[in-house]
């Protein structure tokens, strides 16, 4: 009987111990530790954008010039023509008393020309109104103002005249502008320098 007793009172006392236990399962949360107030997160600084990247430049080659058109023999015979029939006409020949340089026509046209031709081509149209200095003597110093490398100025034209035996000078000089060409000749007395007649002639 007392062993019965015995362990009825074990058996309470093990249930009554069971109840003060916390229950692992129950539905109460758990305790949370608080924490400190949580800082503010610092705000981003805005992102740097790079400027947008330029395309490169290619530079297209300029367009060539346009090629200077060919001048027409014909057309440079007529105004050696002209120039030498205005010279005929003018009174400045009847001053001309002495031999005369004809210089070769200076082409500033800007393309090729026979400017021989052309010249020989006016100093035979003057032929009989003016006494041409000596051909010879005047292309013998010619080859020595180029070899000293001198240049075909007007002074050095003066010098030629004198020293070819000349009293005047011819000198004719052709021009372009457009498609228009012009043909410009001056009279010049060598001892004084003075201009007797200049005149000029224009075609296509």
């Amino acid at each position: 009987m007392n062993v019965f007793r015995l362990t009825l009172i074990l058996a309470a006392s093990v249930a009554v111990a069971a109840c003060s236990m916390t229950n692992p399962y129950s539905s109460q949360p758990a305790p949370v530790k608080p924490t400190g107030p949580s800082q503010p997160s610092q705000p981003l600084p805005p992102p740097v954008l790079s400027p947008p990247t330029q395309p490169p430049v290619i530079e297209m080659p300029s367009a060539p010039p346009s090629p200077i058109p060919e001048v027409r023999n014909a057309s440079l015979e007529r105004l050696v023509d002209g120039l030498a029939a205005k010279l005929k006409n003018s009174t400045a020949l009847n001053e001309v008393t002495g031999p005369v340089l004809l210089n070769n026509i200076t082409n500033q046209a800007g393309s090729p020309v026979d400017t021989s031709g052309l010249t020989a081509r006016l100093r035979a149209s003057l032929s009989g109104q003016l006494n041409f200095a000596d051909g010879a003597k005047v292309s013998s110093l010619r080859q020595q103002l180029a070899y000293q490398g001198g240049r075909a100025d007007m002074a050095a034209l003066v010098r030629l005249g004198k020293q070819s035996g000349a009293d005047y000078l011819l000198s004719t000089e052709l021009t372009r502008s457009g498609s228009t060409m012009k043909l410009h000749g001056q009279l010049m007395e060598l001892a004084s320098g003075e201009l007797l007649w200049s005149d000029s002639v224009s075609g296509r």
